[in-house]
């Protein structure tokens, strides 16, 4: 009788195990998400690890932005990003379309590109990102041109050390009408 008990115990037991291995390894981007962890961190903590360089790769065919009418599409590079060529202030600046940023964030060089006295900047801000949290100087791009989506008085900060190349986050996405992705592109909509 003990025998069968232990059986089925340990039966359970396994069985309890594999649901949640399996559940963890069909929601991972939902975990990730819930401890604050985003697929452009992971992405960039891996390129780290295997020493790849943290340049965005050069626009090539399959990487096009596509405009018509209100609505402009962005295709997958081939580093499998979604790179772009955005217009801040007048000035011409490439960014990573990040979805996890919650907000626009720019290198230094790219502030000052886009008007940005960086000598009148104040670092008040903490940010969270893929290298730990940094502090960063908030500021308002007057507008953010992506093909024919524009967007007006677009918070933003500028991140001193630890940011590769700036990021195009939420408070330019989240003033969209829609941000349609897929496998192969991502669609803004105004």
């Amino acid at each position: 009788m003990k025998m069968s008990s232990k059986l089925i115990r340990d039966a359970v037991f396994m069985t309890v195990i594999f649901a949640c291995g399996f559940f963890a390894l069909t929601q991972r981007e939902v975990i990730y998400e819930l401890i604050g962890i985003y697929p452009s961190d992971i992405a960039q903590a891996r390129a780290n690890r295997l020493g790849k360089t943290s340049e965005p790769a050069p626009i090539d065919a399959r990487a096009m932005v596509i405009t018509s009418g209100s609505a402009t599409s962005i295709s997958k590079s081939m580093d499998g990003h979604f790179w772009v060529e955005a217009q801040v202030n007048a000035s011409s600046i490439r960014f990573l379309v990040d979805t996890g940023a919650s907000v626009v964030a720019l290198t230094p060089l790219d502030a000052q590109l886009s008007g940005i006295n960086l000598q009148t900047l104040k670092y008040t801000s903490t940010v969270n990102t893929a290298s730990g949290q940094v502090m960063a100087a908030p500021v308002k791009l007057s507008i953010v041109s992506v093909g024919n989506v524009s967007v007006r008085d677009v918070r933003a900060v500028v991140i001193n050390k630890g940011l590769p190349h700036s990021l195009l986050g939420m408070s330019y996405l989240g003033e969209l009408q829609t941000v349609e992705v897929s496998k192969g592109a991502i669609i803004l909509r105004q």
